[in-house]
């Protein structure tokens, strides 16, 4: 399901990680491209991914739940292991072994959750903002769903809720819902602290008038001292447009 909030949902084509704004709150979630700079690996995979990784006893056997999760890019290919489809962006990878001992773990499940996986335009990701939890937060948590996925012809979407954390950048929930086919991810990191985008007012109407009425007053001056000094080869106060009027005008202020 994808969130339900009080606030504004963007639906987007194109997800930047380093541009993400919604409310008149603006992100920068490059730092979570964790292709770059993150710290877990999946089996023999050379690449730096984050790999969240639950292990259950099901005797006999021991099952191994692995969901790697890249927001700002597509997983590397590993060409050496069974892995999900090129363009996925999250992936789970369910896999069982006899004993801890066992280095040869049994793939059973391979679920590609979401990403840009066909050419049918449906990795359309979705932010939103929930409100902030008092006054003093910038916003509160940012809320992204990502989709496209799909896994026994059942549609697949994982939702991220980012928590803004100036302390630790860390996962702190990865959560597979098998009634709504959806990974629930919950990410404390100072990605999510956003800062508010400061609104260009602009000049208010009487600024505008003044400086119309001053246009004004330089194009009629200059042109009429202009058009006096070639037409009638004006010198000094003489290049001023009616200079009558304007000798008179104070003497007709006073009058009035």
């Amino acid at each position: 399901a994808i969130f339900t909030l009080g606030q504004t949902s963007l639906a987007i084509d194109a997800f930047n990680c380093s541009d993400v704004e919604v409310d008149g709150i603006k992100f920068d979630l490059s730092n979570l491209n964790l292709l770059e700079i993150s710290v877990i690996k999946l089996f023999p995979i050379q690449y730096r991914l984050q790999n969240i990784t639950k292990e259950e006893q099901t005797p006999p056997t021991i099952t191994i739940t692995s969901s790697l999760i890249n927001l700002c890019e597509p997983l590397p290919i590993d060409k050496k292991n069974e892995t999900c489809p090129d363009g996925t962006y999250v992936c789970q990878i369910i896999t069982n072994k006899l004993s801890k001992e066992d280095k040869s773990p049994r793939v059973i499940t391979i679920r590609p959750i979401a990403g840009d996986l066909n050419d049918e335009g449906i990795f359309k990701p979705v932010i939103a903002l929930e409100p902030a939890s008092n006054k003093d937060d910038t916003s509160g948590p940012l809320l992204i769903t990502l989709n496209g996925g799909s896994y026994a012809e059942q549609k697949q979407q994982a939702n991220f809720t980012f928590i803004c954390n100036t302390e630790k950048d860390n996962i702190t929930t990865v959560e597979y819902n098998n009634e709504e086919n959806t990974l629930i991810i919950r990410w404390e990191t100072p990605a999510a602290c956003g800062q508010k985008i400061l609104e260009d007012k602009g000049m208010s109407w009487f600024t505008k008038f003044i400086i119309f009425l001053i246009i004004i007053a330089l194009c009629y001056f200059g042109f009429g001292a202009a058009y006096n000094y070639h037409v009638y080869k004006a010198h000094g106060w003489d290049l001023l447009p009616h200079l009558d009027f304007w000798r008179d005008f104070p003497y007709l202020i006073s009058v009035s």
